[in-house]
């Protein structure tokens, strides 16, 4: 999988408000519904909320990276917001997040795969210190985008 095929400004913002952990997956999964990522905005929340109780998704370098299987989603995809403030998450580095990486994934049969690889291809670019701060320093969604399509 490549990172193109997975990147869409249609599901990116920057600037968002939030000061909780439920504001920002209530953000991120509106703008997935609004795009048409998901057909179920409540069903796919609890799938993220379930997700969450498996363990950490703060990946450190205030980023977090929630996700899990929902049968809510109609298209398979990341959302990725910053968000203006700090946002207190249970995280690995124990610090909070400023940028949320909302997985969008369906539930079936070839759904266990397209996860891991989707996972494996957003890990790999996060691993990147200068994708990290650009993500950190975007003033647009198209920066965010140039984040992983340029790095």
């Amino acid at each position: 999988m490549e990172i193109k095929d997975i990147i869409d400004t249609k599901i990116m913002g920057v600037d968002l408000e939030g000061i909780t952990k439920d504001d920002a997956i209530n953000v991120m999964a509106q703008i997935l519904f609004d795009a048409g990522y998901i057909n179920d905005l409540q069903s796919y929340k609890d799938d993220i909320y379930y997700r969450e109780t498996l363990g950490k998704t703060g990946i450190g370098n205030y980023i977090a990276i929630p996700h899990g299987l929902s049968k809510s989603v109609v298209k398979n995809g990341i959302a990725i917001g910053k968000f203006k403030n700090e946002i207190p998450w249970e995280s690995i580095d124990g610090k909070g997040v400023r940028v949320v990486c909302l997985f969008s994934v369906q539930d079936g049969d070839n759904a266990g795969n397209e996860h891991l690889k989707m996972l494996a291809t957003i890990a790999g670019k996060l691993a990147d210190d200068d994708v990290v701060q650009t993500l950190l320093d975007a003033r647009t969604v198209e920066d965010i985008a140039e984040a992983f399509l340029e790095h």
